[in-house]
């Protein structure tokens, strides 16, 4: 290795000479003298085989394979400062680690990280989507899953709670002539399927039936086992979905959703956000900012 590298002295003392075109000036700014500057020099050169600098009564200036050697070592150092640069940024950036359920963080919490992130660039925001784990440990600084019967030590603050409705892509409900309930029994229906995990959601046979629309049977359609699947779904204009309102608020304020008339369905099972009761500046400021993202009071 040390026969395919330059002295790294050597390269640094002459790197400072060519950007000052002087063996003083670069001597003050690496704290040596010149001399020292000079002899590094001429052991760079000896090492390539080339002079660098021709030197003069006036002073000293770069060869021809001086000035292209001073290029490219010129672009190397610049690559070594922002690669050192980067690693300590790194070091000094704090950590907060968020686990969330696959739909929350996809839908709601993706775009209020972003958002955080240009408040405290300084906090570096791990998003983890993951499955429930019915355990003591969240896997994170804070996690937003359904609410735990028991979790010691920890703080569960209700977060997303707002009901299921129906939804549609501007495109889809450009294409009706009506859209009461009554009318989108024949539709295409995109339903979320998750009752094998424990987690049922209301369903469009709750939603027709709260309508007051008799369905007759099985209602046909495509069916996904996440939410965020079936809203991608609906957002490309393939059918209705019965979506929680938190995850499309955002979907909806942008056009890309679209609320149907119809009624409301209590969500069975509200978002919380889960942290410890004792933390770190920095995680109380990201778990405050989420809360409040939600319109929850930090401390409710």
């Amino acid at each position: 290795m040390n026969k395919r590298i330059p002295p790294l002295p050597a390269l640094r003392a002459f790197e400072a000479a060519a950007r000052h075109m002087s063996f003083a000036r670069a001597a003050n700014e690496l704290h040596v003298t010149a001399a020292a500057i000079s002899h590094q020099v001429k052991q760079l050169e000896h090492w390539l085989g080339v002079p660098l600098f021709a030197r003069t009564a006036n002073g000293v200036s770069l060869t021809a394979a001086g000035r292209d050697y001073a290029l490219r070592i010129q672009d190397v150092f610049e690559r070594l400062v922002a690669t050192s640069r980067a690693v300590r940024d790194h070091r000094e950036r704090v950590v907060v680690s968020i686990r969330a359920q696959f739909s929350v963080a996809a839908m709601w919490l993706v775009p209020r990280v972003v958002a955080l992130n240009r408040q405290q660039s300084d906090i570096e925001i791990r998003v983890t989507a993951a499955e429930h784990r019915a355990t003591g440990r969240l896997g994170a600084d804070i996690a937003i899953y359904f609410q735990r019967a028991e979790l010691p030590g920890h703080a569960q603050v209700q977060l997303l709670s707002r009901p299921f409705r129906a939804y549609a892509a501007p495109s889809f409900i450009g294409r009706l002539s009506r859209i009461a309930p009554a009318d989108l029994v024949a539709q295409p229906l995109l339903h979320i399927s998750i009752e094998d995990r424990g987690w049922p959601s209301p369903g469009f046979d709750d939603w027709f039936e709260a309508a007051g629309v008799e369905t007759r049977g099985l209602l046909p359609g495509l069916h996904f086992n996440l939410a965020h699947l079936a809203a991608s779904a609906c957002m490309q204009g393939a059918g209705v979905a019965l979506l929680p309102e938190d995850l499309c608020v955002d979907a909806v304020r942008q056009g890309a959703l679209v609320a149907l008339p119809g009624p409301a369905l209590p969500t069975p099972h509200p978002y919380f956000l889960m942290a410890r009761n004792e933390v770190t500046e920095e995680v109380a400021w990201v778990r405050d900012a989420v809360l409040k993202s939600a319109g929850v009071a930090a401390g409710d």
